[in-house]
C-alpha cells in the first residue's frame, strides 16, 4: 500500500482547526479520523440549511458520505461522543418533547373522534328521519378542518435502520437525517446499505418514489442524508468481497470520502496531564446554532443556495479540468474514473460546509475553495492508496523503477531536462517498446510521483522528479 500523507488540518477555519487539535489532545486519536468525524458532524447539522451551486447554477446538496477505516482501540467512540455531544443532547431533548406532544395529541384525538362520531351519528339520524341536517353538516366540516395534527418526530441520527424504515421516515415531515456510527459493523453486515441505488439518489438530492402494496404511492422529495461511518478494516474488506463490485459499479464508493488513518496505538504517551478545553465549546455552540435553525426552517423549503465568487468559480473550473485530464490514459486517476467523476462536486460541497459553518458572508471565497480542494485531494490520495491492487503494484514496480532509471540516464547523457514518449518507444530497452506496457509503467511512475508529464499538441513529454 502506498504511503499516506498527513491530513491538511491547517486549511480548516480556526474554529474547526482548533477543535480538531483539542480533541486530539484529549484522545490522541489519529488526526484524519477526527477530521473525518468533524466533516460528518458539520454535514449532518448543515445539510438542511444550505445547498451549493456550481457552474451554470447547477444546484446540489451539501451532504457528505464519509467512511473511516480504523481498528478497534483507535478511540473512534470517544471522538464521536466529544464532537457529536450537542447533537446527541438535542436528539434526546427532541424525543422528550415529542413524547409529551404525542400524549397531548392522543388525548385531543380521543376528544376529536368522540365529537366526530356524535356528529356523524346525528347526521345519520336526521337523514333517517328525513330532517334537515345542513347545520350538523357544517359543524362536522368545521370540526374536520381542525383535526389535531400529529407531532413531528424529529430524529436526525440513525445508527442502524432498514432502507424501508429510512424511506418511511423521509416520506414524513422531517427530511434531513444522518446514518452515523462509530462502530459500523452492524451497518455493513446488516440491511442499511442493502439498497445502494436509494442511498445514491439521496446523495444526489433526487426525488424517489416509494410504493407499497396496500398504500398509495409516496414521494421522497428534497431530502438530505449524511453518511458518516467508522468501521474496522477487516469488516470493510469482507463487505468488499461480498458487495464491492456492486458498490463500485453503481457509483456508491465514488460518492464517498474514504480514508484509513495510520494507527496511533503505541505512541499515545501522556506528556502533560492538562490540555485546553476552550475551543470545543465554541465548535459545539456553532453546531447547535445551525442544528436549531435547521429544525426551525424544516418545512419552509428555503435552503440557502451558496454560490462561488468569481475567483473561486474560475479556480473550481481549473480544478475540474485538472481532474478530468488525470482521468486520461496515463493520468494519476486513469484507473479510478468513477471516483474522479465525483471529486469536483464533493469539493464544492466541502467548500459550502466550511463557508456556512464559519459564518462567512456573501459567496464562497477563493480561500475557502482552496481549502476544500486540498481536503478533497487528500481523500483522492487515500482512495487510490486503499483501492490500488497490491498484486498489480508488485508486478510492475521493479520494471517501473528500471524505466525511471533509464529515463534519468538518457536525459543526463543527452543533457536534456525531459524526453518524448516516442523516444522510449524508439530507443528504450526492448521490453519497454510495447505501447500498452509503457503506458502501464508510466502510469505507475506518475502515481508514485516519480515523473511529471506534459502534453503539447500530440506529443507527450516526460520528466523525472
Amino acid at each position: 500500500m502506498l504511503c499516506m500523507r498527513p491530513f491538511p488540518v491547517h486549511v480548516f477555519p480556526p474554529i474547526i482547526r482548533n477543535a480538531i487539535h483539542e480533541v486530539e489532545q484529549h484522545t490522541q486519536a489519529p488526526l484524519s479520523l477526527i477530521a473525518a468525524s468533524v466533516l460528518g458532524t458539520i454535514s449532518l447539522a448543515s445539510q438542511n440549511s444550505i445547498d451549493v451551486c456550481r457552474l451554470n447554477n447547477l444546484r446540489s446538496p451539501a451532504s457528505l458520505f464519509l467512511m473511516t477505516l480504523a481498528e478497534s482501540g483507535e478511540r473512534k467512540s470517544t471522538v464521536d461522543k466529544l464532537l457529536m455531544k450537542p447533537l446527541y443532547r438535542l436528539e434526546e431533548g427532541l424525543f422528550e418533547t415529542y413524547n409529551h406532544e404525542l400524549t397531548n395529541w392522543q388525548n385531543e384525538k380521543i376528544a376529536f373522534n368522540t365529537e366526530k362520531k356524535a356528529l356523524m351519528s346525528k347526521i345519520k339520524s336526521d337523514i333517517r328521519l328525513n330532517k334537515d341536517h345542513s347545520i350538523t353538516n357544517e359543524r362536522l366540516k368545521a370540526l374536520l378542518s381542525k383535526s389535531p395534527e400529529a407531532p413531528v418526530r424529529y430524529k436526525q441520527i440513525f445508527n442502524d435502520a432498514t432502507p424501508a424504515a429510512l424511506k418511511e421516515y423521509l416520506c414524513g415531515s422531517w427530511r434531513s437525517i444522518g446514518i452515523m456510527s462509530d462502530e459500523a459493523g452492524t451497518i455493513f453486515n446488516g440491511y442499511t446499505l442493502n439498497e445502494l441505488p436509494f442511498i445514491n439518489k439521496m446523495w444526489d438530492g433526487a426525488t424517489f418514489s416509494v410504493e407499497r402494496k396496500s398504500e398509495p404511492e409516496k414521494l421522497i422529495k428534497d431530502a438530505r442524508i449524511t453518511l458518516a461511518l467508522m468501521v474496522q478494516p477487516d469488516i470493510f474488506k469482507a463487505y468488499i468481497k461480498r458487495k464491492g463490485d456492486i458498490a463500485k459499479g453503481i457509483g456508491f464508493f465514488a460518492r464517498c470520502l474514504i480514508c484509513q488513518p495510520s494507527s496511533t496505538q503505541g505512541y499515545r504517551q501522556i506528556i502533560s496531564p492538562t490540555s485546553s478545553s476552550e475551543h470545543l465549546p465554541k465548535f459545539h455552540q456553532r453546531l447547535i446554532e445551525i442544528a436549531n435553525r435547521s429544525i426551525a426552517t424544516n418545512n419552509k423549503n428555503d435552503r440557502q443556495c451558496l454560490h462561488f465568487s468569481h475567483e473561486a468559480e474560475n479556480r473550481w473550473i481549473e480544478f475540474y479540468n485538472k481532474v478530468e485530464s488525470e482521468m486520461g490514459l496515463i493520468g494519476h486517476l486513469s484507473d479510478f474514473k468513477d471516483y474522479a467523476s465525483k471529486i469536483a462536486e464533493n469539493t464544492a460541497r466541502i467548500a459550502a460546509l466550511l463557508h456556512h459553518f464559519n459564518c462567512d458572508e456573501g459567496n464562497i471565497s477563493l480561500k475557502v475553495l482552496e481549502a476544500a480542494i486540498e481536503i478533497s485531494a487528500w481523500y483522492v490520495d487515500e482512495y487510490v492508496r486503499i483501492f490500488t491492487k497490491p498484486q498489480t503494484m508488485l508486478l510492475v514496480s521493479s520494471e517501473a523503477d528500471e524505466l525511471c532509471s533509464w529515463i534519468k540516464e538518457y536525459c543526463c547523457r543527452c543533457l536534456m531536462p525531459y524526453l518524448r514518449k516516442n523516444t522510449i518507444l524508439q530507443y528504450g530497452p526492448n521490453k519497454f517498446r510495447s505501447r500498452e506496457k509503457l503506458n502501464e509503467l508510466l502510469s505507475t511512475l506518475l502515481s508514485q510521483g516519480k515523473i511529471r508529464v506534459e502534453k503539447r499538441r500530440n506529443t507527450l513529454f516526460i520528466q523525472t522528479v
